[in-house]
């Protein structure tokens, strides 16, 4: 009779088992011996970063886990998708010009007016800011409705995902089968979340203040355009990041320990240098995103309207206004240099990628 115990490191065998897999046996064992972490770091609140791909897949089969492991995946999955659905949400409510028609903000929200009276309650309240004032005296009370309803579903979308992930999370947490490694990642996640509708907020209200800026407008400040949208970007990153690991860890534990084996093998395979490259190149990704959100907070996509030239120049003769003080502020206002930024790092990103891409064939 054969009985192989592969994770606790012991191998018990009969007499008759053949010689060559005997060798693979205990090459395994030497493998996992090597990498396996200390006690300690397989606790319950142990982080991913401190774990060996053995010691996490050595959890969740101790656990039984494979299968929570996958259902978190797909739970993750979903809420990734649902952050995505609200960025898109949040650039169609940029550009139909929805996002001060809610001159208030509640934390749990509020329901539409139901009555005649109620929607000019709401009126009145948006014609006293600047968006109305300069921009929109002309609006009607149906056009009104419709970019109120816009920026009203951008919040309760927020505050539906915000639900779909709290409440999951809860219940697993109650029933125990939460992985250890992922709950402070979690829980750091749910209070980014929850930051995220405050930031929101922080970016509304400083296009409600009457403060005169980017060409005399009221719009809302680009900084705090940027930082709502570079942290939903990092949300959704994130969300995604754990669902791959959960979803890779659940596979494996699947997997014969022989096929284990051989993952292992090929995952510390992997160059340090390609592994730094990647993470370069996502920076990268992220920075071009991020001076996205400065062209949309500047309306700098509108002044050249020709590619790859400016004006009939790589680089334009406006490139800097030199009555913007400090000089840095061009950068990040003012128009013609926050397209050339733009334009910029999103060729450099592409030809990154590609690199990237031909290094790992």
């Amino acid at each position: 009779m054969q009985f192989i115990n592969m994770w606790s490191g012991r191998i018990l065998v009969s007499r008759t088992m053949p010689r060559a897999r005997l060798r693979v046996m205990q090459m395994h064992r030497r493998i996992t011996s090597l990498h396996k972490p200390p006690r300690r770091l397989a606790s319950r609140w142990c982080s991913v970063g401190k774990m060996t791909s053995e010691a996490i897949v050595e959890e969740a089969i101790s656990k039984d886990g494979a299968m929570w492991e996958r259902r978190i995946a797909y739970w993750l999955y979903g809420c990734a998708g649902m952050v995505f659905g609200m960025v898109a949400l949040g650039g169609i409510t940029r550009l139909t010009g929805s996002g001060l028609s809610m001159v208030e903000w509640k934390p749990a929200g509020i329901l539409p007016p139901l009555t005649t009276e109620g929607w000019e309650m709401e009126f009145q309240k948006y014609k006293q800011f600047p968006e109305y004032q300069k921009l929109n005296e002309d609006l009607s009370l149906s056009e009104f409705k419709w970019i109120w309803y816009m920026e009203w579903g951008h919040r309760m979308a927020g505050r539906v995902t915000g639900m779909v992930f709290a409440l999951p999370l809860v219940y697993m947490v109650g029933r125990g089968v939460m992985p250890g490694r992922l709950a402070p990642r979690l829980a750091g996640l749910f209070a980014l979340g929850g930051c995220q509708g405050l930031i929101g907020w922080w970016m509304v209200k400083s296009g409600l203040d009457g403060k005169e800026r980017f060409g005399g407008e009221g719009r809302v400040s680009p900084y705090r355009l940027a930082t709502h949208l570079s942290m939903a970007f990092i949300l959704y990153t994130a969300l995604l990041n754990t669902a791959f690991g959960s979803h890779t860890i659940s596979k494996v534990a699947m997997m014969a320990p022989l096929a284990q084996v051989d993952f292992h093998r090929a995952l510390r395979a992997v160059p340090a240098s390609f592994r730094g490259s990647a993470i370069g190149v996502t920076a990268l990704v992220g920075l071009t995103a991020f001076s996205g959100a400065f062209v949309a907070g500047n309306h700098a996509g509108m002044v050249y309207d020709e590619f790859p030239t400016m004006g009939g120049q790589l680089i334009p003769d406006d490139l800097i206004n030199p009555y913007l003080k400090p000089a840095w502020r061009n950068v990040f206002e003012h128009d013609t240099m926050v397209q050339w930024n733009h334009r910029v790092l999103a060729m450099t990103t592409l030809g990154c990628v590609s690199g990237l891409w031909v290094a790992s064939r």
